[in-house]
């Protein structure tokens, strides 16, 4: 690693001039800016940090961390959000519900990312892509049909500075038509099938790159409708395309398995009183691994304050003939959350504490744990951690929609697991600026910039520091 070298800024410079001027000078319809993926939101307030548990099960557009579409009503009406071909949408108002209701979207997303690898070489990419999305209405009110494709192509690629995740390892372009499933629904019960976005703890689009994780397989949950006060889910998933790959692969692959294993999961959460989700889900992959996951979350409204109570707990075993690497074993984490908000402001402090048998494996998502940041998750053996946090919504003080947020983690008792043997200490420091705008002529983008810097204290000198920069501009065009 060269100490003095850092993050190339002019690619994310770019990226961010470019997609600003296109919706400034009017180049690209508006749409609502919001992001479905919490994980990689800026609070503004304790009510609106990512909890895991919540967001089990909810439906997933096909670029989740992307503005979301408006939802029409049965006519579009002069207030509506348009759409690029709003006369169309207009002449099939008359047609059978399953065109009546089609919506057409490409989304559209560039990212820059640059890293100053400890001890390795220099990661560094700037990549520019879109994802056309499709779904219909319902057919006889009980048959759906969803399609997406999606890419993304290197604008700056380095040969020798792969591992960004935003292409592949060797820097080449990722294609897939990462999504095509047929919805059924009737008795209260939603069934899809085929390719999908999944959204639980430990399986998730984990969509901090330029294309999300999705999955293949077959899944059951409550009709959303019902669904606010008890909701579960079951499925069947054999098949996982990562964000950096074109391909989808056995899930058992990901673990360094070589014979084909699918994930058997199913999962609850409850809501009996406003304010507490209780829930839990179990991920189950015959012969290889099976994951437990249960949290408590509450939010307290106490004027002028809001807060927030959370605690996660996970159980993880190898199972069956033990095909995983370092089998058996049985290892465990368990999280915690406190956070507070006044007016604009939040804070939080957060604690995790893992078990000394075994690294958690997760290479399915984002981890669920509260303490995870932009680029440690803290799932070593016998890690302990602690994060403290801090994020300011500058809305009504300098423009709308800007956020700040920063935090700082520290992390210490890690070992490896079959050895015992200690490992070195890890701690983080993040910074993120969401501009996120409500109104205007800007309303429709959505532009994150994220600074992480790791420090490694037990490192050889000159491989104690590995700062990373990333922006990520997102922005929708409905076309139906």
């Amino acid at each position: 690693m060269h100490a003095n070298r850092q993050p190339r800024a002019a690619p994310l410079a770019a990226t961010l001039l470019s997609f600003l001027l296109l919706a400034a000078t009017g180049a690209i319809p508006s749409a609502l800016a919001d992001q479905d993926d919490d994980a990689e939101r800026v609070p503004s307030s304790a009510g609106e940090i990512y909890s895991p548990i919540q967001r089990t099960f909810d439906h997933q557009p096909a670029l989740p961390g992307g503005p979301r579409r408006p939802r029409f009503r049965s006519a579009p009406a002069p207030n509506d959000e348009p759409v690029l071909l709003w006369n169309m949408k207009q002449r099939l108002q008359s047609a059978d519900p399953f065109f009546r209701d089609m919506k057409m979207d490409v989304y559209l997303r560039s990212q820059a990312l640059g890293r100053d690898n400890a001890g390795a070489p220099r990661s560094a990419a700037w990549a520019g892509g879109s994802a056309f999305a499709v779904h219909t209405g319902y057919l006889d009110n009980w048959l759906q049909f969803e399609a997406a494709a999606a890419t993304s192509q290197p604008l700056y690629a380095p040969a020798d500075e792969g591992g960004t995740l935003l292409l592949t390892d060797n820097q080449a372009e990722v294609s897939s038509f990462a999504v095509a499933n047929a919805k059924m629904r009737g008795f209260g019960q939603e069934l899809v099938l085929g390719r999908q976005l999944i959204k639980t703890p430990y399986i998730n689009p984990q969509d901090n790159r330029m294309l999300p994780n999705t999955f293949e397989g077959a899944a059951l949950v409550r009709q959303r409708a019902a669904a606010s006060t008890f909701d579960y889910g079951v499925g069947y998933l054999w098949a996982f395309k990562a964000r950096d790959s074109s391909h989808f692969v056995p899930f058992s692959e990901a673990l360094g398995v070589p014979d084909d294993r699918g994930i058997l999961l199913a999962g609850a959460k409850a809501m009996p009183v406003e304010g507490l989700t209780v829930g839990a889900i179990n991920y189950y992959m015959a012969d290889v691994l099976s994951t437990t996951f249960a949290e408590v979350d509450w939010i307290v409204d106490a004027a002028p304050f809001q807060l927030r109570l959370s605690i996660n707990y996970t159980d993880q075993r190898t199972v069956g003939a033990d095909l995983l690497g370092g089998s058996p074993y049985t290892t465990g984490q368990l999280s915690e959350r406190f956070a507070a908000s006044y007016g604009n402001a939040t804070l939080l402090f957060a604690a995790s504490h893992n078990a000394s048998a075994a690294a958690l494996a997760g290479p399915f998502g984002s981890f669920p744990a509260y303490t995870v940041l932009d680029q440690l998750d803290f799932n070593e053996a016998g890690q302990q951690t602690l994060v403290v946090g801090a994020a300011y919504d500058f809305s009504k003080t300098i423009t709308d929609g800007l956020k700040l947020q920063t935090r700082y983690g520290w992390a210490w008792g890690a070992v490896d697991g079959p050895t015992g043997a200690p490992l070195t200490r890890q701690n983080e420091f993040n910074v993120e600026l969401e501009y996120l705008p409500t109104a205007g002529p800007l309303k429709n983008i959505h532009v994150q910039i994220f600074y992480s810097a790791v420090e490694l204290p037990g490192n050889p000198p000159g491989e104690t520091q590995q700062p990373q920069v990333r922006g990520i501009v997102t922005y929708l065009v409905p076309l139906l």
